[in-house]
């Protein structure tokens, strides 16, 4: 099993010109606007940090594992509404190990009672492709594949919009708009086509109890294949605490569940995806999340007020 899934991947992936959706999704996409669109930087108006673990089709040999590492905030010391973001994304799947490091830059302004935001992401794509375990029952030095260690990179860039008004949102953006194109070695490249993201999601707040449910969408295509994600998730206040849970549809791919808790401006959450077909139940994916939020008030101009300690008795 461990030999041919080896030899899948290399046919699919290690072909002199090989194309395909190249980016990862995570089962708590909705926590993560700023990854998946540019203007999402700064949309908390928090500085917000996060890691994300995935671990997809667990049993398998050579299974894909992602790690995201984001940080995003607005600038809240220059005039307007501006924010950075910057990323670092590890994604290994067999025999290659693609990374992404990137800056988000976002600008927001006020419309139709809301804020609309346009950003932009620049950043550089690697990829490896380490030959070393391939067994082809033969000629070892076949000139179709890379032979030991192959890597090349390119400079990528990104575009989104997102509109966001009394707790709702919804965005649409686009990445690896200049299509880049990867050498490795000098016969073999890889061509990375543009996807489109569209994505939605709100806050509806049962009167009368501490309860919330947050429904979120969305959709990655690159108009040849298509993933679409509906999820609701369920919120429970409780002495400054926030418990979440939730389930997340992908039509003909997966049901995911989830469970996580706010406290102290973190954020965790675990997830289990399951596949609908195929794959199997056994072989789903496990996806982590942690996230930490800080108030910028520090920033604020003003004196902070409060009890001489000599009164403290």
């Amino acid at each position: 099993m461990k030999k041919l899934l080896i030899f899948l991947i290399i046919v699919i992936g290690a072909l002199a010109k090989a194309s395909a959706q190249y980016d990862v999704h995570f089962t708590h996409y909705w926590n993560m606007l700023n990854f998946y669109n540019p203007a999402g930087a700064g949309a908390t108006g928090k500085l917000w940090g996060y890691t994300a673990y995935s671990n997809q089709m667990t049993g398998f040999d050579n299974n894909p594992k992602s790690m995201l590492l984001n940080v995003d905030s607005p600038i809240p010391f220059v005039r307007g509404d501006h924010s950075l973001g910057v990323g670092a994304l590890n994604d290994a799947i067999g025999l290659f190990t693609n990374q992404h490091v990137y800056f988000n830059y976002a600008y927001g302004f006020k419309l139709l009672g809301g804020r609309m935001a346009a950003g932009v992401q620049l950043g550089i794509l690697n990829c490896e492709f380490d030959s070393k375990d391939i067994e082809f029952g033969g000629d070892n030095n076949d000139p179709a594949f890379p032979s030991g260690t192959a890597n090349g990179n390119k400079f990528d860039i990104g575009l989104g919009v997102l509109f966001q008004h009394n707790g709702f949102y919804a965005g649409i953006s686009g990445f690896h708009l200049n299509s880049p194109v990867i050498l490795l070695g000098e016969t073999n490249e890889i061509q990375i086509d543009p996807y489109y993201n569209f994505t939605a999601g709100g806050n509806i707040p049962i009167k009368n109890t501490l309860i919330t449910i947050q429904p979120y969408f969305q959709l990655m295509t690159d108009f040849v294949s298509w993933r679409a994600d509906l999820t609701a998730k369920g919120t429970y206040k409780y002495n400054d605490k926030e418990y979440f849970g939730g389930v997340t549809y992908s039509y003909d791919t997966s049901v995911a569940l989830f469970l996580g808790i706010e406290f102290l401006n973190i954020t965790a959450s675990y997830a289990y995806e399951l596949y609908t077909s195929g794959v199997g139940a056994k072989n789903g994916n496990h996806d982590i999340f942690i996230g930490y939020k800080m108030n910028l008030d520090i920033f604020k101009k003003g004196k902070n007020k409060h009890n001489s300690i000599r009164i403290l008795k």
